[in-house]
């Protein structure tokens, strides 16, 4: 058990587990043919598949549950203000592979010649009135019921004001920034903290212009526009989800790993 623990720990290091997840996207997400012909080769499709999700769902809470027997990583995990980020790695989880296996459901169904499926669910129609808004006045009333029950059971209160003369230790930013507060780690911080929120913002500008593709307008595929998923999966998940996974459980006392 023990031995488990030590290899975790080593690989979850930000040094290692950074570069590998790097190095290991584009297999996974290959943005030109040639990966793509990789990825088919080690069987990643598969994982977009009923078996597949049900696999990883499985890797992911038998993982999860394990952690859960080290007291430390207990704590960290259980604590009020940390719950929505571990569901956020769970809802990530489902739908990326909700998309995907979507988008490769239609790839197969196009390379028969068949429509994508979305063609076909364009042809049935619903009423405003009473299908959609009643599905809808049940989705709010869910969420709330949610939120109250979350509230009761996690309490996570405001703490004291703030002190300009005491800081804590660590001093995380908002969970949104602590990509962004993970960056300073591996990077200049005007890289970090100038010239990578700028080109972000610009990024973002600048798809309605750069990205004009008609493709997979309306249904899901993956063949036919890997290039911006790979693109923006890489920075959706590398560099926004990651990070603040990493600075949310790893980052302990001056910001050293745990």
């Amino acid at each position: 058990m023990d031995a488990i623990k030590n290899f975790i720990n080593v690989i979850s290091a930000p040094q290692i587990s950074f570069t590998v997840l790097i190095v290991s996207f584009f297999f996974i997400f290959p943005p030109t043919e040639r990966l793509g012909q990789i990825n088919r080769r080690l069987g990643i499709p598969k994982l977009w598949t009923n078996k597949g999700g049900i696999v990883l769902l499985i890797v992911f809470l038998v993982f999860f549950i394990f952690g859960l027997t080290d007291e430390n990583f207990r704590l960290i995990v259980l604590k009020a203000d940390n719950v929505p980020i571990v569901a956020l790695l769970f809802l990530v989880l489902f739908f990326l592979w909700l998309a995907l296996s979507q988008a490769y459901a239609n790839d197969a169904r196009m390379a028969e010649g068949k429509p994508p499926a979305e063609a076909e669910d364009a042809r049935e129609k619903i009423l405003v009135w009473p299908d959609l808004v009643y599905i809808e006045l049940m989705a709010i009333v869910a969420v709330l019921a949610l939120l109250l029950v979350w509230a009761m059971i996690l309490p996570a209160p405001l703490e004291e004001a703030a002190n300009p003369t005491v800081s804590p230790n660590p001093s995380k930013a908002p969970w949104y920034f602590l990509g962004l507060q993970e960056m300073l780690v591996y990077y200049d911080p005007w890289i970090a903290g100038v010239l990578f929120p700028t080109l972000i913002l610009l990024g973002f500008m600048a798809i309605p212009f750069l990205d004009n593709n008609p493709k997979g307008s309306g249904y899901y595929t993956f063949a036919q526009r890997r290039v911006a998923i790979s693109i923006f999966m890489f920075f959706w998940l590398v560099y926004w989800i990651f990070l603040i996974s990493v600075g949310t459980f790893l980052r302990g006392p001056n910001w050293n790993f745990f």
